[in-house]
């Protein structure tokens, strides 16, 4: 569910604002003159954001590998790296 507070409660009631903001994890949309303005996310919350985003990313380069034939085999890695 979408937190959607106007952009005026951020001036005047920002310790609350950012109470909520760590308390649920989520983004709260700050409007101005009632049309979505901003975004507000916790610190916590945009560092999961920033997780994700590499992991994805890692995933897909890692698909990409597989999808044009860069692979090694398990018996070549070991070799490799002697284990």
């Amino acid at each position: 569910m979408a937190i959607i507070r106007p952009s005026a409660e951020l001036r005047n009631k920002y310790k609350e604002i950012s109470e909520l903001c760590k308390s649920t994890n989520e983004p709260i949309y700050l409007t101005v003159n009632g049309r979505e303005d901003t975004v507000l996310l916790s610190s916590n919350a945009l560092n999961e954001l920033y997780e994700t985003i590499d992991l994805l990313m890692k995933i897909n380069h890692a698909l990409q590998d597989v999808n044009e034939g860069r692979l090694t085999s398990l018996e070549d890695m070991k070799k490799k790296y002697s284990v």
